[in-house]
């Protein structure tokens, strides 16, 4: 099945909602780009010093294959500063965050792995993402 479909498959079965949401520079990002080749954690508003710590763990997030999405208020300060594996993302209204508030991990698989009722440190992200057995898999393969 292509992954197209089999994104859009696991959508109508529970997986997670797709939307697409600006950048700071207006260029639409959209999570069915993301689903099937990375893992993602969606944080709903968070603090700035969340953002300052997330940007310094780029090369971990790398190594999970974890790309982190900050819905924020569009105009707020915080949406400058993306990384390689941090996007910020205009959410006006937080008509998308309401889905997903405070945050939400997406596997690869396209499911719905953890809601989190507040914002979780990404220290407990990678304990349950090394839970995974994609995850195992993939350690195994890259010989960590």
């Amino acid at each position: 099945m292509p992954l197209r479909a089999l994104s859009l498959a696991a959508l109508m079965s529970g997986g997670a909602a797709a939307f697409t949401l600006p950048t700071v520079s207006g260029v639409p990002w959209s999570l069915a780009q993301a689903l099937g080749r990375e893992r993602v954690l969606i944080l709903v508003n968070p603090p700035a010093a969340s953002l300052a710590a997330l940007r310094a763990q780029d090369t971990a997030l790398q190594v999970y294959d974890l790309r982190v999405v900050a819905l924020l208020p569009p105009g707020d300060p915080r949406l400058r500063g993306g990384t390689q594996m941090l996007t910020l993302l205009a959410d006006k209204g937080g008509v998308v965050g309401r889905q997903y508030a405070p945050a939400a991990l997406i596997g690869k698989d396209t499911g719905v792995k953890a809601r989190y009722r507040a914002l979780p440190t990404l220290k407990t992200v990678l304990a349950l993402i090394d839970t995974m057995p994609m995850r195992q898999q993939e350690r195994q393969e890259r010989g960590q």
